[in-house]
């Protein structure tokens, strides 16, 4: 017996895939698939021809983005905080650390350490949604922030212990420029950063952004 709840899973999951990750929008549109599947079951089809049928009837995914597609939520604090993360760590890396490759350190040895460290923050900064669908989803929002907060925390916690009990360990020169390692601290807060505003976003937030685990195969061309 063809069981209709797990391709509407799936042709949901695709919606999703295409950029439509309004949460009413998705379930407007899966109240008007049940709908026509259940009006075209009543006129003789199988329910699995009434599904591929319907699914036609309401157009590709491309097609309903479009349509419905500026219906959207306002910014949450959540995600401002995510879109400022990001943006600080691309502004902080490429002024001030870059320049600092080129204008404070003399040999390579240092350039080669604090480009790593540029680029290494780069990756966190261009990369680190890809981890979210990955993370604990937290349903509870007392919970959910407490944990969040808690590794933001850790990172300025982690980059303290580094600075006080690895970083005196390198040569200070008699200009007293910071070692080369030291950027390196700037890591440890944007990877407990991004990690921490993945652990405050909702199940809506992170499906708005599409931070959720791709699914496991796409439809056939029999649906």
């Amino acid at each position: 017996m063809f069981d209709r709840d797990q391709p509407i899973a799936k042709w949901r999951q695709q919606l999703v895939a295409a950029g439509m990750t309004t949460p009413e929008v998705l379930d407007e549109l899966e109240s008007h698939l049940r709908e026509e599947i259940q009006r075209l079951s009543k006129s003789g089809k199988t329910s699995q021809e009434a599904f591929g049928t319907a699914v036609q009837n309401l157009g590709t995914a491309p097609a309903l983005k479009n349509e419905f597609g500026k219906i959207k939520d306002p910014i949450s604090i959540v995600e401002r905080l995510m879109i400022g993360i990001s943006v600080f760590l691309v502004i902080f890396i490429v002024l001030l650390s870059g320049l600092a490759a080129v204008l404070c350190y003399a040999h390579w040895a240092e350039r080669l350490v604090v480009a790593a460290a540029v680029v290494c923050i780069l990756i966190v900064a261009f990369s680190w949604r890809k981890v979210v669908p990955f993370l604990p989803l937290i349903s509870n929002a007392g919970a959910r922030w407490a944990a969040g907060l808690a590794c933001i925390a850790s990172g300025i916690i982690a980059s303290s212990l580094f600075c006080n009990f690895i970083l005196p360990r390198f040569e200070i020169g008699p200009d007293r420029l910071l070692p080369a390692i030291g950027i390196w601290a700037v890591f440890l807060i944007a990877v407990f950063s991004c990690l921490g505003v993945g652990l405050l976003m909702s199940e809506r937030e992170r499906t708005r952004w599409g931070m959720v685990k791709a699914p496991l195969q796409e439809f056939t061309k029999e649906h």
